[in-house]
């Protein structure tokens, strides 16, 4: 059942729907009932004005008066009106709404700040310092910007002097920003948005890559009211011809599209390794060289060897140092502390002088420490997750973690040296934990669903954003393709290949360009497309065996295998040395029904490579298809005592069957449906019914067998 609140929003979802598709006659009806029994002056002002401005509008129109204007006035009019029913929506839920956002605006209400105000207070910090005044004002101003409605001129001037300020503390820009970012999500302000688009140029990197992130997550839910506001577009425009500002908001791309990988990461810590860490708890020590040979068992040793436990946790390394977010899982069950059910927090750059922090803590010797250093310094950890560490580490006993600080002591010093870090590389640090921090907070706030969370929608700002000026760089361009492609993104990398060879990027001009868009296509089934690729990276670099291959699949789908042999043959002699492309050659004349001469490479496979299942499961299917049901059976029996799959227990039930063997068959059948469902496995058996006839099952047998298992 809707609650009152969800009718309101609603309401002004639709009136929305009706501006955008420019039905302002009804969106202005919708509006007069959404404001019924609101006594706020300045809105019911406001909506009179539009009213009657467009009333006059289409007065002159009926008098079939020319007016060059008239298109601008329109436009005008959409764009107040936009404005004017977030207004509405916000003065119908502030008084009673029971959502945070709203609660934190009428406390906020209650306290008659102002910017100009909060920002004196925070300069006067640097000369006397108080913290508890302080992280009051910090407070006070994050709920100030944060639920805030339409900004002033005033308001937008003051913010500007406020995060520009060089009394004000670079944490505290930071922190303002982000607060700015949080308003945006929750309803669109002209002004805000010129705001952030300013600061991404400002002085101080973290306050630039903030505001880059910042308008990265909120543009994307106004593509289609931005047009209304030209000021916007234009001021984009004019960061694009400044190069900083694109070299950045690439990392803040990079970092915003990593988040993507978070979950499957997660999910993987959580199902396969930390069980395994939990389980094996000697694990740890196989993976340092810390440990004598002599005390790691040989069983360990065997077991880490030959189990898939090696190559989970090293997946997990590779992950981290790409820059992946690995942590998720760690801290997850970590922000239970009370100092996270401050929203402003989540937001917050790490301090070790914060006064949670500090008042977890005996003494000052903690800060002093080189475990403290290290929180600080470590690029390892987001913001959210450095705070996490400092809570939890506070509540061991202070004897215990005396002693963990003199075991780490002569490790970490040696890691504080950051004069080592290159500008770019901090550049990317700093994106990389900020989108962490970000997405910390919009899965596992609280109250997180009553937030609209950006990592819902799709973040690649090259073909989903305003902001895909900025991106349109050659570099840019190809080290977001790359990644999606090897991401396996594939219609995503799809439309990024397009832009760049619509845009004439020079890689464009590559074999290996086209090599990699029709890689894509292909993966995504879109063959015909593919092949087009694959025929120009041909004649860019001809008779590469790569490329010949993936055209030759290409075509094989298209049921045009002859065709996909022509080119198999001509790839052999470049690769002759392949045992996949032998696969391949055989799969064709299989499909070409010349049985024997595939079978011919098949075995030469087999015997080359005699483990290589894959191999086994192409004579077996083969041999059968020839009428060699003896030999058929003999690779199906290896193929199943090995790791056989749903469609070999199938193929093997098939096999039983033609000899005669009904229950064997049926054994075979029923294990396929184990390994899948009954849906897949009846629509692969009914593929396969043709060949079964050719075969002499009877076409009436064919329900009975289904029946029978």
């Amino acid at each position: 059942m809707m609650t009152v609140d969800d009718e309101i929003k609603q309401r002004a979802g639709q009136i929305r729907e009706l501006l955008l598709k420019s039905c302002m006659k009804e969106a202005l009806e919708q509006i007069r009932i959404q404001m019924s029994g609101l006594s706020d002056w300045s809105i019911t002002s406001a909506f009179e004005d539009i009213e009657r401005s467009y009333r006059y509008m289409l007065h002159y129109f009926s008098q079939g008066s020319p007016d060059i204007h008239r298109a601008g006035v329109y436009r005008q009019l959409v764009r107040r009106t936009l404005l004017l029913n977030d207004d509405i929506l916000q003065a119908r839920l502030q008084p009673k709404s029971m959502l945070i956002y709203y609660q934190h605006m009428r406390t906020r209400m209650l306290r008659h700040n102002t910017i100009d105000g909060l920002r004196a207070a925070l300069e006067s910090y640097t000369e006397i310092p108080d913290i508890p005044a302080h992280e009051a004002n910090l407070n006070d101003l994050f709920d100030m910007i944060w639920t805030s409605g339409l900004w002033s001129s005033d308001e937008h001037e003051s913010m500007q002097k406020l995060v520009e300020s060089p009394l004000i503390h670079e944490d505290d820009a930071m922190f303002a920003v982000s607060a700015v970012t949080l308003a945006l999500l929750e309803r669109f302000d002209p002004l805000k948005c010129l705001f952030l688009c300013r600061e991404s140029d400002n002085l101080s990197m973290g306050v630039s890559i903030r505001a880059l992130t910042g308008l990265a997550v909120t543009l994307v839910h106004y593509t289609d009211i931005l047009p209304r506001f030209p000021e916007i577009e234009s001021r984009i425009e004019l960061m694009a011809d400044n190069p900083r500002i694109r070299e950045r908001m690439l990392k803040v791309q990079m970092s915003l599209l990593m988040c993507r990988e978070t979950k499957e990461i997660d999910r993987r810590m959580r199902e396969e390794i930390i069980p395994i860490m939990l389980r094996n708890p000697k694990l740890g020590d196989l993976m340092t060289d810390d440990m004598e040979r002599d005390d790691v068992s040989p069983d360990w040793m065997e077991w880490f060897e030959t189990s898939d436990v090696k190559d989970k946790l090293m997946q997990m390394t590779e992950l981290q140092m790409e820059g992946a977010d690995v942590y998720m899982s760690t801290f997850a069950n970590l922000k239970n502390y009370p100092f996270f059910r401050n929203i402003a927090n989540w937001f917050r750059p790490f301090s070790i002088e914060q006064p949670d922090v500090s008042m977890s803590f005996e003494d000052e010797a903690f800060r002093n420490s080189p475990i403290g250093r290290s929180i600080i310094s470590t690029t390892v950890f987001c913001n959210s997750d450095k705070y996490s560490f400092a809570f939890t580490f506070s509540q061991i006993p202070r004897s215990q973690r005396d002693l963990i600080i003199e075991q780490i002591t002569s490790q970490i010093d040696d890691e504080l040296d950051e004069s080592g870090i290159s500008a770019d590389t901090r550049e990317n640090l700093t994106a990389r934990q900020y989108a962490q921090d970000l997405y910390r907070f919009f899965n596992l706030f609280a109250r997180r669903h009553e937030f609209n969370n950006p990592f819902t929608e799709n973040l690649n700002l090259l073909v989903n954003s305003p902001l895909s000026i900025l991106l349109q760089t050659d570099s840019a361009e190809q080290t977001i393709a790359a990644w999606l492609l090897r991401k396996k993104y594939f219609a995503e990398s799809v439309q990024v290949y397009n832009i760049m060879e619509k845009r004439g990027n020079p890689y464009s001009a590559d074999y290996r360009f086209y090599q990699q868009k029709g890689y894509a296509l292909q993966r995504i089934r879109s063959y015909s497309e593919a092949l087009e690729s694959y025929i120009r990276a041909d004649i860019l670099q001809p008779d590469n065996s790569w490329t010949l291959r993936h055209t030759a699949q290409c075509y094989r789908m298209q049921g045009e295998s002859t065709k996909a042999l022509e080119l198999l043959l001509r790839a052999e002699k470049y690769s002759s040395d392949s045992l996949s492309l032998q696969i391949q050659i055989g799969d064709c004349l299989v499909d070409l029904k010349r049985y024997e001469e595939a079978l011919s490479r098949f075995f030469k496979v087999d015997y080359l490579k005699p483990d290589y299942v894959k191999a086994w499961r192409a004579i077996a299917w083969c041999a059968f298809l020839a009428g060699r049901t003896d030999r058929s059976i003999e690779y199906y029996e290896k193929l199943l005592a090995a790791k056989p799959t749903y469609i070999d227990y199938l193929n093997a039930g098939h096999v039983y069957w033609t000899t005669g063997n009904v229950q064997q068959a049926a054994t075979m059948y029923s294990h396929s449906i184990r390994l899948s469902d009954r849906e897949h496995f009846e629509e692969e058996f009914h593929k396969d019914c043709e060949i079964l006839l050719e075969k002499g099952i009877s076409e009436t047998d064919l329900p009975l067998m289904l029946d029978l298992i």
